[in-house]
Parts: structure tokens; C-alpha cells; sequence
């Protein structure tokens, strides 16, 4: 079978390279995202397998079909860059790699509601004058005093809560679905309770239209003075005005976030300073808030599970046979 793998980068080649040789079917690599403008290159191709946070618009899906393409295998958790009702109906299947590795997210999260109770970014900058006094930073907290309200308990939110537990942190959870077995580590309540008691709030949900703009100034007014906010999830989920007013007055104590709403604008690139969206200039200066390049997934263990995850699945689909990957209506 013949596989057409969108927007490759070259920590996935030596896993492909694996999947090759152990399957024995042929990969060819595209290094840009799939659209409009290169879905010509799909010709003559069995499968297409891509990752990207930008949307997949309705054309491809047609031309896709018209190749007698019948999937695409998503190397990644998020699916919101896929049109739903194009691909449908065009009988396109889709999947995406739910589970390549929870870990690595809800580690990182943990790592940087770490670095915002020690205040690192503080004695970082600091010592970087030659300021190496305990005040230059200021006295930390303790995570076990912490009460995290985690907004999503899917596999991430569950290794997170988990993690949490083991800390001594008293972890909340919000989910429309209830998971008896999380019960022995986290309290489900609802998002109203969890805003009124969290001092930590964490979001691993998906995007959709259930949590875009989720927290709006309304959400920020609900929550205690003092709060940590991490978002690990999707940029849209957050109203980015709100959370720099919120930050500025106090009301947040701090934020960590790993995605942007106009995150395609500069994450993955390389530019200037000065060339940066404005309030990521802002937001980016002040002490209490962490910026990072949508790297929480980037671990080699997760980079492997995604690119075998989502080629087997790729042929699977392409086959019309069965994966517990596929998104369905």
C-alpha cells in the first residue's frame, strides 16, 4: 500500500523508516500541511496520514474522494482541523491517535505548574543581572496545599489527576462523563463548584462548540483571587483579553499555556521579537505568565506511538477494516 504522510518533521523519519521496513508498505513524505494547494500530490496514493493545527477546508476532501482516497489518519489528539460534514459527505473516514502518550502532556503540565509555584521565570531573569537573592523570586507554595480543578478527564486529564493524587494535591474534576475508576484519585462536581474551590485549573478537553470560549470574562469572574491557570489543550477554549486582564489585576496568581488561538501565526517559526502578535508580546514580558511552543506532546515516546498509531490505522481504514481511533459522527 502506498501512504502519503503530510507535513512529516524529521524526528517521525526514523520511525517511519521502522514502520517500512517491519510492514512493508511505502511511505512518501510531504513536509508541508495537507490543503488545498497540495492535495494534487495525494494522486495515485492509497492512504494519507497528516498533522497539523491547521484546518483541512472542505475542497480537500473532494479531491481526496475523487482520487478514490477513502481516510485520513490524523498523527495526532486534536481533530478539530478536520470539517466534520465535508468529509462525511464525501465518505471520508477520519481517526485520530487519542492515546500516543498522556503522559507526556499531563507531565509537562505538572512541570509548569512546578515552575509557577518556585516562581522560576522570576529568579531566572533575576540571575540573568546578577541578582541571586531569595527575594528576587519570592517564597514558594507547596503542590500538596494546592486544590486543582481539572477541566476534561479524558486519558491526559486522568494521568494528570493521577500524578496530582500522588503529590497530595487535592484534585477536582469536570467531565460530562463520569469514570467510577477515577473516583479512587480525583471528586467529579460541576464546573461552577470546581471554579468556586480550585486554586489550580487545568483544561484537557477538546475544542468544540461546547468549550470554545469556555472561560470568558464570566468564567474568570467565578474563579478565586489567586488562581493558576494551564492550558495544554486548545487556545480557543480561552478568551486571551481575559486571561491578560486577569493576570495584570491579580486574579490570576499565574498561567501556563502551550497553545494560543492565533497560535499559526508565529509557534514552529522563527522571527523576530518585534514581529510577534501584540499580546503575545505582552503577555510574554510579564513574570507570572509561561509561554511555550506547543511542545507538550513532544516526547520521543509519543512522536513513535504517533506515527506507528496513525499509519496502521491509515492502512486499516484504507482497507475498510475496524480501529478504535476512528472519529464517528
Amino acid at each position: 500500500m502506498k501512504i502519503i504522510m503530510y507535513n512529516t518533521v524529521k524526528e517521525e523519519l526514523p520511525f517511519v523508516d521502522e514502520w517500512v521496513a517491519k510492514t512493508g508498505h511505502d511511505v512518501v513524505n510531504v513536509y508541508e500541511p495537507l490543503n488545498v494547494d497540495n492535495v494534487a500530490q495525494a494522486q495515485s496514493f492509497d492512504a494519507v496520514t497528516t498533522q497539523q493545527t491547521t484546518a483541512i477546508p472542505a475542497p480537500v476532501y473532494e479531491s481526496l474522494a475523487g482520487y478514490g482516497i477513502k481516510q485520513i489518519a490524523l498523527r495526532q489528539v486534536g481533530y478539530d482541523v478536520f470539517d466534520l460534514p465535508a468529509a462525511f459527505g464525501q465518505h471520508i473516514r477520519l481517526s485520530n491517535v487519542a492515546a500516543y502518550s498522556p503522559r507526556a502532556i499531563a507531565e509537562y503540565t505538572l512541570t509548569q505548574l512546578l515552575n509557577i509555584l518556585r516562581h522560576n521565570k522570576k529568579f531566572d531573569r533575576a540571575m540573568a543581572t546578577g541578582d541571586y537573592t531569595w527575594a528576587a523570586g519570592g517564597q514558594a507554595r507547596e503542590i500538596y496545599q494546592m486544590t486543582v480543578a481539572i477541566i476534561g478527564v479524558g486519558r491526559i486529564g486522568t494521568a494528570l489527576a493521577q500524578m496530582l493524587h500522588a503529590l497530595g494535591a487535592n484534585v477536582l474534576g469536570v467531565d460530562p462523563v463520569y469514570r467510577a475508576q477515577n473516583e479512587a484519585f480525583l471528586e467529579y462536581t460541576s464546573l461552577d463548584d470546581a471554579l468556586s474551590r480550585a486554586n489550580v485549573i487545568s483544561f484537557h478537553t477538546p475544542l468544540n462548540d461546547e468549550t470554545r470560549g469556555l472561560a470568558n470574562q464570566n468564567f474568570f469572574d467565578k474563579i478565586q483571587p489567586g488562581t493558576i491557570m494551564l492550558n495544554m489543550a486548545r487556545g480557543e477554549i480561552v478568551d486571551m483579553a481575559a486571561l491578560e486582564s486577569s493576570l495584570l489585576s491579580g486574579q490570576l496568581y499565574g498561567a501556563a499555556f502551550d497553545v494560543a488561538p492565533n497560535e499559526n501565526d508565529f509557534m514552529n517559526q522563527k522571527q523576530a521579537v518585534a514581529d510577534l502578535p501584540e499580546n503575545i508580546q505582552r503577555l510574554t514580558q510579564l513574570d507570572n505568565f509561561y509561554l511555550s511552543p506547543h511542545i507538550a506532546f513532544y516526547t520521543n515516546t509519543a512522536i513513535k506511538n504517533m506515527v506507528e498509531m496513525a499509519l496502521n490505522d491509515a492502512v486499516t481504514l484504507a482497507r475498510g477494516g475496524y480501529t478504535e481511533n476512528e472519529i464517528l459522527r
